[in-house]
């Protein structure tokens, strides 16, 4: 019999808004335990070990098949002691490639046990009106499943035997990050220096100079909350891409767990 849980701590890593929605709606489904919760869309996390007696949750987005980098970077101060944890990705209903695997991995190299795992679909971050991917999601039918999953955590939890080995899909080597030139959203003409795309760039990339909105190409990552957050719709980011998604992914994809 194993130390019981009393407590979750959920992290999670969301510029879209998708992620923090899953996250939620699974510790929903897990009513028993005391609940605190980290937001790393911001900030990297401060040097914290989690107990054994505890839960940790990390929800993490996909980018190209592989957990955003700065999500990892803002996850890698925290640490367990053969502490249970529920690994979650979601991604844009393309596929979610080797990111599971990979957060799995992570967490195990952290101190943390993985006990259950899942892979929901959020509305894709190269989404658009005319051309739309996953449009929308995770949607309430989505909700409703995170919940389940919750519940079924809850039940895991309660069996006091949840350390079994956990096995989820994935590739190791992992997919290889895709290299490519720095590019970024930018403000149209139409622009009117609201400041919001400033204030939801998890990477801080964009800012302020001689009365225009300046993007450091460089920093940016491509999440696009400056154009999904944009009032004025000013923000844009144009890339071909969006079309092949478009054309080949658009069939709607349904959430994954493992437990």
């Amino acid at each position: 019999m194993q130390t019981p849980v009393n407590q979750t701590k959920l992290f999670y890593y969301s510029p879209t808004g998708t992620s923090k929605k899953i996250a939620h709606a699974v510790c929903k489904g897990i009513t028993s335990n005391q609940l605190s919760e980290t937001d790393l869309t911001f900030m990297e996390a401060q040097a914290e070990q989690i107990h054994d007696n505890q839960l940790a949750i990390f929800v993490m987005p996909v980018y190209a098949g592989r957990i955003a980098p700065t999500a990892l970077q803002r996850m890698s101060g925290i640490q367990g002691r053969n502490t249970p944890a529920v690994a979650i990705v979601v991604y844009g209903n393309r596929h979610y490639d080797d990111a599971l695997l990979e957060l799995c991995d992570v967490l195990k190299q952290q101190g943390f046990t993985p006990i259950a795992a899942a892979a929901f679909i959020g509305e894709h971050s190269f989404s658009r009106k005319e051309m739309p991917v996953a449009a929308g999601r995770p949607d309430e039918c989505d909700l409703s499943i995170a919940a389940q999953f919750g519940e079924k955590i809850a039940e895991k939890l309660q069996s006091g035997d949840f350390y079994q080995e956990l096995t989820v899909p994935g590739n190791y080597p992992y997919k290889e990050a895709r290299q490519q030139p720095p590019m970024a959203p930018e403000s149209s003409e139409n622009c009117n220096l609201c400041g919001t795309c400033i204030e939801v760039c998890p990477t801080r990339a964009i800012s302020l100079s001689d009365n225009r909105i300046v993007t450091d190409a460089a920093a940016c990552t491509l999440c696009c909350a400056c154009v999904k957050y944009c009032p004025q719709e000013t923000r844009i980011f144009n890339t071909p891409f969006t079309k092949f998604l478009y054309e080949n992914f658009s069939s709607r994809r349904e959430p994954e767990w493992f437990i």
